[in-house]
Parts: structure tokens; C-alpha cells; sequence
């Protein structure tokens, strides 16, 4: 059913939680594959706007990739860098469609510096537009 799951991370804990449901629902369904994605925006609070970035996003997916694989779960990252915030939903629809993948795992809410403004606008976008299933894990 799910032979290829995508999940989306931040470094969040509610990315956190998508990725542990991830890789729990790839045990269960006997999935080949799960691919980490991390959509590192451009210059956020929580990413240092220099040389820095790279290293803080990768390991962001690093990590990730590294619970899953500690399951015992067929892991690959991808890591796409400097997209305006606006943009990072879109560069998600994209991965979906490239990797034809049969389920996206992602988080409610993550590291946006517009919290207030944007809290929700990647996973509803990426909901309203996706190609294959979408489990939103809700934040607290």
C-alpha cells in the first residue's frame, strides 16, 4: 500500500512526531522506503543566515534519517535549501510528484519565523495540492 512514504521535517518537535509516525507506519505496511525531506528555508531565526545553514539544515535531515534507519527502515534524505517561505510548500508538491511517492508524512505547524501568520499555510498547501495521500501530525 505504502511502498514509498515521504516525511517532511523541520527539526521541529511536531516534525519529530511525523517522522516517528513515519517510520511506524512504514514497519507496519512493509514499506521499501521512506525518504526524509527537509525544505530548508531561506535566512530563519533558527537558521544562522550565513555559511552555517547548510550544516544546521543537514543536520536537521540527518538526524532524522538516523531514527528511521534506527528502526531498521530503508532510508533516504533529500535536502532542498534556500527557498523563500512562501515557496516551501510548492518545493514539497515537487518532491512529491518527482519521487512518486504513495504517502506524505508531515507536521501541523514547524520553525517558521511567522508563526502567527503562517502556522499551518505549508501543510495546508501541500493538503489542497498533493498528488498522493497527506497524514498531518497535529502539534500541541
Amino acid at each position: 500500500m505504502y511502498e514509498k512514504i515521504l516525511v517532511a521535517t523541520d527539526g521541529s518537535e511536531t516534525a519529530a512526531a511525523a517522522v516517528e509516525h513515519a517510520a511506524d507506519l512504514a514497519k507496519l505496511a512493509g514499506s521499501k522506503e521512506v525518504v526524509v525531506i527537509h525544505v530548508c528555508p531561506a535566512c530563519t531565526p533558527e537558521l544562522d543566515p550565513d555559511s552555517k545553514n547548510r550544516e544546521i539544515a543537514t543536520n536537521i535531515v540527518n538526524e532524522a534519517g538516523e531514527a528511521v534507519a534506527s528502526e531498521g527502515i530503508q532510508v533516504r534524505t533529500v535536502l532542498e535549501m534556500d527557498y523563500p517561505h512562501e515557496e516551501v510548500g510548492e518545493a514539497l508538491l515537487e518532491i512529491i510528484k518527482n519521487e512518486k511517492a504513495d504517502l506524505l508524512v508531515l507536521g501541523s505547524r514547524g520553525l517558521s519565523e511567522f508563526k502567527g501568520i503562517l502556522v499551518g499555510s505549508v501543510s495546508h498547501k501541500v493538503l489542497q495540492h498533493a498528488e498522493c495521500p497527506v497524514l498531518v501530525i497535529k502539534g500541541k
